[in-house]
This record gives C-alpha cells, sequence and structure tokens, in this order.
C-alpha cells in the first residue's frame, strides 16, 4: 500500500482539512488482479467539514488513468477512472438514517476510531471499477479472433448430439 496519513476523523471535519496525493495503480494490492500493466496513475483529494447544519462531512475524489485486462481478449484496456462521494459522520448507529430517508447523494457512517487514507482511497478506486471489464464492439481482439477460430474447430458436444436416441412415436 502507498504511504499515506491515518487521520482523526473528527479533528479532520472539525479543522475543515484536506490531503491530497497520488499513487501507482500497483501500489494497491486489491486491484493487482484487475491490473493489465503497473502503467498509470491515480490522483486523490479529501476533505472534511462541517456544513450549516453542524453535520460532520468527508469528499473523497479519485481520478487517474488504469490498464485494466479486458474479461474478453484479456488485452490491455485503457480505463479513465473517476469517482467522487460525500459521506456524513454521526455520532452512532442509533443517529444512522432509515434507508428511506437516507440521501442518495451521501453515505451516512458512524464515526471510525480513525481514517486511513490509503484504504479509503483504494475502496474507492474498487468500487468505481467496472464489473467486467471490456473493450467496446468490435476494438477487442478477441471478438473477431475467437468467431474465426470456433469455425475451424470441432465442437466436443456436437458429438454428443450425434449420440441421440430418436424419440419413440
Amino acid at each position: 500500500m502507498f504511504d499515506a496519513p491515518v487521520l482523526d476523523p473528527y479533528r479532520f471535519t472539525a479543522l475543515a482539512e484536506r490531503v491530497e496525493g497520488e499513487c501507482r495503480p500497483d501500489q494497491i494490492p486489491a486491484l493487482q488482479e484487475y491490473l493489465f500493466s503497473p502503467e498509470g496513475k491515480i490522483r486523490f483529494v479529501m476533505r472534511g467539514w462541517v456544513d450549516e447544519r453542524g453535520r460532520r462531512l468527508l469528499e473523497v475524489q479519485v481520478e487517474g488513468q488504469l490498464w485494466l485486462v479486458c474479461r474478453r481478449c484479456l488485452s490491455g484496456l485503457s480505463f479513465d477512472l473517476e469517482a467522487h462521494s460525500r459521506i456524513h459522520f454521526v455520532g452512532n448507529e442509533a443517529a444512522l438514517p432509515d434507508l428511506e430517508t437516507e440521501d442518495p447523494e451521501e453515505e451516512t457512517l458512524v464515526f471510525p476510531e480513525s481514517l486511513d487514507v490509503a484504504e479509503w482511497v483504494a475502496e474507492e478506486v474498487l468500487l468505481a471499477l467496472p464489473l467486467a471489464p471490456v473493450h467496446a464492439g468490435e476494438t477487442c481482439v478477441g471478438a473477431e479472433n475467437g468467431e474465426e477460430d470456433l469455425a475451424g474447430k470441432t465442437r466436443p458436444f456436437a458429438v454428443l448430439g450425434a449420440l441421440k436416441v430418436p424419440a419413440r412415436e
């Protein structure tokens, strides 16, 4: 994991502090299985503040360029990373809103004991990834090669079809 501070979230929001930095994609261990190449850069900004209603908020912005593995052809896929989230901290679980009344633009969490910037950034990056990254349409190397490869090969289950016993009338 990359070097980043571990903060006191209560103090961070009360003093309206800001932390920013950057890391390489290969510095986030949980991201390794998705990467085609360690090239790229991830930039992040975290800022805390208390709004006019006295709510303690944290804003996390992450952006950058990653090279992911295309799940169709297994070649490199350029991905523009852009994530933004806002977290409203509350003192205890009783103060958490009901799911029906929670603001969809922000997540409400109980104050953590500490705020590990590297862990928060890593989580934001992982949440921003596509479920199954693939090249768009015909730009995927595997889309055209896969069809040609299948046309010239025998299909193992075709033999099973020939073994089917005809239905009795």
